[in-house]
Order: C-alpha cells, then sequence, then structure tokens
C-alpha cells in the first residue's frame, strides 16, 4: 500500500522559533502545520491527524507535558508522533519527564538543522514501520478468524496462546473461556471427560500425527505442529481442528451401502445356487424321459418334435451350468480336478461337441491343429467347457453364411513353450469400449428386442475365470463392429513330453455290466420315476425312496450293489443317509454315488460322508448307465 507524503505540526508561542522550524521543515519537502498554543495543537491534532507533533514544552495556555499526555491518551491520535523541542526545559531531567508523558523525542534549542532533520525523519520512519507492522497483524488477524478451521497456538505447557474465531466458537464462545486454559483439557472436556486423547490431543508438543476425535455430536480431525524456539528445542505448538463430520457421514454411508452391496451380492450368488439346483431337478427330468422315450421307439421313429426338445433340454442344461459355476466362483468354491491333459484332444472333441449346433446355424466351421500333443496341467472337463464357450460366443454372434476358425498353435515363451488357442469368426465385431469389457459378468454384445442371440453374458466370464486358474490369460480382438471378432487363449505348456496318454486319463469302454441292485432315494416325483425306469431298462433291480428316513430303513432289507441318494432331501439329507447307511449292517459294501445340483462345492462333503461318487444333475443317461456298468461287481474291502 503507497504511503502518503508525511504531514508535520508545529506548535509553538515563539513565532521567531516557530518560523524558524517551519522554514526548515518545508525546505525539506515536508507539509507543516503552525499553532502557538495546547489548544489549537490539540484542535488541529484532532483535525489533521499530522504524522508528526513538534511540540514546545512552554505553552501560553496547556504545557506540552500535559498536551502530550492528552494526545497519548486519546485513541484518535495516541499514534501520533510526538518530538519535544524547548528553549528553556533543557535539562536531564525536563527530558525525562516529556519522554516519561509519552513523546517521542525531545531535542533543545537551538537545534542543529541536521539533527532535527534526521530526528524527524527517524520518528517518522519509526511511526511507518508501526503503521505496517499494525496494518498487517490486522490482515492476519482477520485471515486468522475468517478460517473456517479452529486454529490456536500452545505456549511451552501447552497452554493456549492464541486462537482464531472457530476454535473460540468451539471451545466455550468466549476468548476468556480459552486463552491460558490447556488444550488437552479443552479437548477432554468437549469430548465429555474421556481420558485417553491420541498424542495430538494431549500434552506432548513434539507430536506431528493427526488424530480424529468427536466432539458433541461432531468429528474433527486434530493437526499437530511443533513449534521451535530458539534454541532449536519446542516451544510450543499449532493445533488445528478440521470439521470432518460431513466426510465421516459419507464414509460411513458408503460403507453401509458396501455392506448393503455385498450383502445384495452374497444373496444374488446363493439365489443363482439355488435357481440352478431348483432347474437341475424338473430338467434331470425331462432330459431322462427324452432319453427314455427315445429308447423305446422304434428304429428311425424319432420326430422332428423329439429333436427339438433334446436339442433345447441340452441347450438349457449348458445354460444352467453356467449360472451353477458364475455363483460357485463368486464364491470361492470352483475347483480343477487337474490331471496330465492332451489340449489337442480337448479342442477336437469341443468342437465335435459343437460342430453341429455351428452346421444347424449354416456356419462354416474350419479347425486346424498341429500334428503333435499338446501336454499340460489341467482339467479336461473344464478345458473342455472353454472350447465350448469360445464357440458358442462365435455361434451367437455370426450370420448364416458366416465362418468360424478355430486354432491352435505353439509359440515360446523364452525358455519355456505356451500354446495358443484362437477362436476367429466374421460375425458382428465388437467397438473398442466392448472389448475392454466383454469379459465381466453380465456383459454382452448388443442384442435385439427379441433376444434373438439369447445367452445370460457369463459365457466369456466363465472362459476368463477358468483360463486364469489354469495360469493362462484371454484377449480379445476386432477391429470393430461388423468386421469379425478373434478370442485368443493363451495357456503354459508343461516341461516336459509325453509319449503316450497316462494311464488316469485312458477311459475304459462302457461294458455290459451284470444287474445291478439300486436304491434310488430321490424325493423329486418325476426324476424318481424316470430314473426308476431307464434302471429297470437296462435290466437293474430297483427300489426307491422318497425321502432320507424311507432309504436308511429300506437299505438292510435290500442290499443293494449301489445307492444313488440326492443330497438336497428333506427332513434327513443325503449327507446324513451315507454315514446311515455306512454305520449300518453292510453299509461298507454298498458304492454310495452322491446326486446333486450344487456341483463341486458338496464334493468334499459328500466324500467325508461316505460317497464314493458324485454326480451332478441331470445326469446324462448314457453316462449314468456306463457308471453302472463298470463298477465292479464288489467293492473292495478298504
Amino acid at each position: 500500500m503507497p504511503h502518503r507524503e508525511p504531514i508535520l505540526l508545529n506548535i509553538n508561542d515563539n513565532e521567531a522559533n516557530r518560523y524558524a522550524v517551519s522554514r526548515i521543515l518545508r525546505a525539506s519537502g515536508f507539509q507543516v502545520a503552525e499553532g502557538g498554543t495546547g489548544a489549537e495543537a490539540l484542535q488541529l491534532a484532532a483535525e489533521l491527524r499530522p504524522d508528526l507533533i513538534i511540540l514546545d514544552v512552554k505553552l501560553p495556555d496547556i504545557n506540552g507535558i500535559e498536551v502530550c499526555r492528552r494526545l497519548k491518551s486519546d485513541p484518535h491520535t495516541s499514534n501520533i508522533v510526538v518530538m519535544h523541542l524547548s528553549a528553556n526545559y533543557i535539562r536531564t531531567e525536563n527530558k525525562v519527564e516529556g519522554l516519561e508523558s509519552g513523546a517521542d523525542g525531545y531535542l533543545t534549542q537551538p537545534v542543529d538543522t541536521a539533527e532535527l532533520l534526521a530526528t524527524v525523519r527517524s520518528l517518522l520512519r519509526l511511526r511507518r514501520a508501526e503503521e505496517d507492522a499494525r496494518r498487517a497483524a490486522v490482515q492476519w488477524k482477520t485471515t486468522f478468524d475468517s478460517l473456517g478451521d479452529g486454529v490456536c497456538l500452545l505456549d511451552g505447557q501447552g497452554r493456549v496462546m492464541r486462537a482464531n474465531r472457530s476454535f473460540v466458537s468451539l471451545f466455550g464462545g468466549s476468548e476468556q473461556a480459552v486463552l491460558g486454559r490447556s488444550f488437552a483439557a479443552l479437548l477432554r472436556e468437549a469430548a465429555g471427560g474421556e481420558e485417553a486423547l491420541p498424542a495430538s490431543c494431549g500434552e506432548a508438543l513434539d507430536c506431528r500425527e493427526e488424530a480424529t476425535v468427536c466432539l458433541g455430536s461432531r468429528w474433527y480431525r486434530v493437526a499437530a505442529n511443533p513449534v521451535e524456539g530458539d534454541g532449536g528445542g519446542v516451544a510450543g505448538a499449532v493445533r488445528i481442528l478440521t470439521d470432518i463430520t460431513p466426510h465421516r457421514q459419507l464414509q460411513e454411508e458408503l460403507r453401509r451401502r458396501a455392506a448393503e452391496l455385498a450383502e445384495a451380492d452374497r444373496r444374488k450368488d446363493e439365489f443363482l445356487a439355488m435357481l440352478a439346483h431348483e432347474l437341475r431337478n424338473p430338467l434331470a427330468a425331462i432330459v431322462n424321459s427324452l432319453h427314455l422315450a427315445e429308447a423305446t421307439q422304434p428304429q428311425g421313429a424319432e420326430s422332428r418334435a423329439m429333436r427339438v426338445l433334446t436339442r433345447q433340454s441340452q441347450h438349457m442344461a449348458r445354460m444352467v451350468d453356467d449360472l451353477l459355476d458364475v455363483s460357485r466362483f463368486n464364491r470361492g468354491h470352483i475347483e480343477l480336478r487337474r490331471a496330465l491333459v492332451d489340449l489337442r484332444q480337448v479342442v477336437q472333441h469341443g468342437v465335435e461337441a459343437r460342430r453341429q449346433s455351428l452346421l444347424d446355424k449354416g456356419l462354416h466351421l474350419e479347425l486346424t491343429l498341429p500334428p503333435e500333443a499338446l501336454w499340460l496341467e489341467g482339467d479336461a472337463t473344464r478345458l473342455e467347457q472353454v472350447v465350448s464357450n469360445l464357440l458358442d460366443n462365435a455361434r451367437k454372434y455370426t450370420p448364416v453364411g458366416g465362418h468360424v476358425f478355430v486354432g491352435v498353435t505353439v509359440e515360446p515363451r523364452g525358455p519355456e513353450r505356451q500354446v495358443v488357442l484362437r477362436v476367429k469368426d466374421t460375425g458382428i465385431g465388437m467397438s473398442s469400449e466392448l472389448q475392454a469389457r466383454v469379459f465381466e459378468l453380465f456383459v454382452q454384445g448388443e442384442q435385439q428386442l427379441d433376444r434373438s442371440r439369447g445367452g445370460l453374458g457369463i459365457g466369456l466370464t466363465l472362459v476368463r475365470r477358468l483360463v486364469e486358474l489354469h495360469g493362462g490369460h484371454v484377449r480379445a480382438f476386432s477391429e470393430g463392429e461388423g468386421k469379425g471378432s478373434e478370442l485368443v487363449v493363451t495357456l503354459p505348456l508343461t516341461a516336459q513330453a509325453v509319449a503316450s496318454t497316462p494311464a488316469e486319463a485312458r477311459i475304459a469302454p462302457p461294458e455290459a455290466g451284470a444287474a445291478r441292485r439300486v436304491l434310488l432315494v430321490e424325493d423329486n416325483e418325476d426324476t424318481r420315476e424316470v430314473l426308476r425306469e431307464l434302471l429297470e431298462m437296462w435290466g437293474h433291480e430297483v427300489a426307491v425312496a422318497e425321502d432320507g428316513f424311507r432309504g436308511v430303513e429300506r437299505f438292510p432289507a435290500l442290499r443293494p450293489h449301489v445307492a444313488l441318494v440326492d443330497l438336497g432331501l428333506p427332513g434327513m439329507d443325503g449327507f446324513q443317509v451315507a454315514r446311515k447307511i455306512r454305520e449300518s449292517e453292510g453299509g461298507q459294501d454298498v458304492y454310495l454315488v452322491a446326486l446333486t445340483g450344487y456341483s463341486g462345492e458338496h464334493r468334499s462333503r459328500a466324500v467325508e460322508a461316505g460317497f464314493d461318487l458324485h454326480v451332478v444333475k441331470p445326469v446324462k443317461p448314457d453316462e449314468l448307465e456306463r457308471l453302472l456298468n463298470q463298477l465292479p461287481a464288489r467293492k473292495p474291502r478298504a
């Protein structure tokens, strides 16, 4: 802020002396007003507010010392610089008396011109510095009080020396209630008498940590900073209290919503699992009934309607499997049954299983495989599921007459090798946004209102998760909408080559087994009756039970070779049935086969309960027939 030119007031009853001093000052560029009495000095000081008054001590009405006292006692004129100038009162005690009255300087006449001007300039500089300091203090105080945060300065004993308006209003509303009080005590009172306070809220002045405290109904973050003294030690501290109640409320709301979302997600997973389980029971009855009807029809008498029912029931079974797999992935219940697998054979089986559905839509299928076996550690069933889902995706989004290419190559990866499976189509393609999200759950390409492409948007999610479980990764590529898509799966190969199929990978061909005594424990009437008819058609002796209690009750009289037990029985579940049977006479000789709509998550519990095998609904009739035929006539003793 620019300074104005200083105004000087020269008060002297001696006209000659007054003239001489005023002339010297004016010659040096100062503005000078004059007066000859004490009353004029007081009047002109109130009107002009000069920067400096040169005041003679001896005046005809009020002496200069009294005038100085009055000027300094009036808040409107107290900041005016007063310099006594006297030709009569020149002793030391006179100077002391003048200075004690509030004067800022004292000169005696005759005075040297240079000394007069130097003293005037010095006193003016002092006044200007005081004004600057006063103005800065006002600005600092204004800024300090305008802060929304509560700020205080503590002394070496942790007492509040200064505090802004926000801090004062937080602790009592008046400076008298705050200044000089212990900061820790103030907090303790406001917090309701809590004894244990964080270091930044207590007596530790050298603390730099932040803390959170509750004062009344609001939450504050307390920031702490020590103030160093001249010797380098801690002379005090600054404490800043920031109201974080809205932020904390938002955090609480976000936590609450996150908990609600987690609970909703958990219930969704449970619902999907339950839905898949409940769908499996009627689906099992439909699939088995179709198989029974097909088996009892004359050769070549299969109708178009039967073919449609068979094809659509298989499609429903795949969707139910996908639903259940998603639920199991989300709950961490997916377990791979690892073995040494020839990926070349897996891909070939997967393509052959989906070939007809591709041809039925009018698509051209091309398959390229390397001549050698491609061994890796994995779950053959799950890897075939990857291939099937990729082909289903290509079929869904490729129009009639399009091409689907499946290729497998081996590529180096440093000292190791990796196998790359590519499924490429000439379908509708993907935008860049869709490519980034295509493997997320329930994300699909654009669907028409009639949802002619169908699907749930979970097939590629399962592909990604299954591939990652095998230590690989999958990527999606497309040049844009209408330009087809390519899905690339990369999997690590085993370090050693295998000359032949391992023993555990060989599947024994179905054998015509002897008739078995079979106990079927199933609560769903349709499923139970259809399975009974199928078992009897295959030549087995069958007894049925509609719940666990009757199954356990009928076991001793029947002494079956095989017991097919549904796990989800009312009253006594399948696990309890298995334990009861194993504890009964002859219970160690029977083959116990668990039937479940929940799939893999019950496998370990089934083994613990005493089951030998675990079969997922809907049970494929040919697989069930092969299973019964392959079981030895007697179960070997452990």
